[in-house]
């Protein structure tokens, strides 16, 4: 069965335009996990990565029936897929997918900001770093955005597929 509609979770903003981005290529409507869709719903659900877990995933879980899970990340797209699996504890057959977002230190609330000095700190101190570590320490540092219909091509070819 196909999802009915899109469910995200957004902290800066990254993960709700991935959200509208993916319901104009699909067709299907798009709800804020504050004004959520009827509970039960087929859902694909998106959110952002806090310590390798898809943040609100898990009450998703619970309240829907959750087809696929998107993680929006600093980390490039597709590379933290069995990360994700392992820490959200989805299954090998389930969808799981991670497209990269950006980082506006402006938009971070809560404790989050506390959090991303405390990363960007630990990977600077870090030793030896690689190429990908170095983008991140810089992404982290510097900020950007890498929300593009062009990280959508997996999830969207997927989702075409059902």
């Amino acid at each position: 069965m196909k999802p009915f509609a899109i469910l995200y979770s957004s902290n800066t903003g990254f993960t709700e335009r991935y959200a509208k981005m993916l319901g104009e290529k699909t067709g299907l409507p798009v709800f804020s996990v504050e004004n959520p869709p009827e509970k039960g719903t087929a859902i694909i659900y998106m959110g952002w990565l806090m310590a390798g877990s898809v943040f609100g995933y898990k009450k998703a879980a619970k309240n829907y029936d959750v087809k696929a899970v998107i993680g929006t990340s600093l980390a490039p797209t597709g590379t933290l897929v069995e990360t994700i699996r392992k820490n959200c504890g989805v299954p090998e057959d389930f969808p799981v997918f991670n497209v990269q977002a950006g980082m506006d230190h402006s938009k971070l609330k809560g404790g989050y900001g506390f959090g991303i000095k405390m990363l960007t700190k630990f990977m600077a101190k870090k030793k030896n770093r690689t190429a990908e570590e170095n983008a991140m320490l810089e992404l982290l540092i510097k900020g950007g955005d890498y929300v593009s219909e062009e990280n959508l091509a997996g999830i969207i070819e997927w989702y075409n597929n059902l």
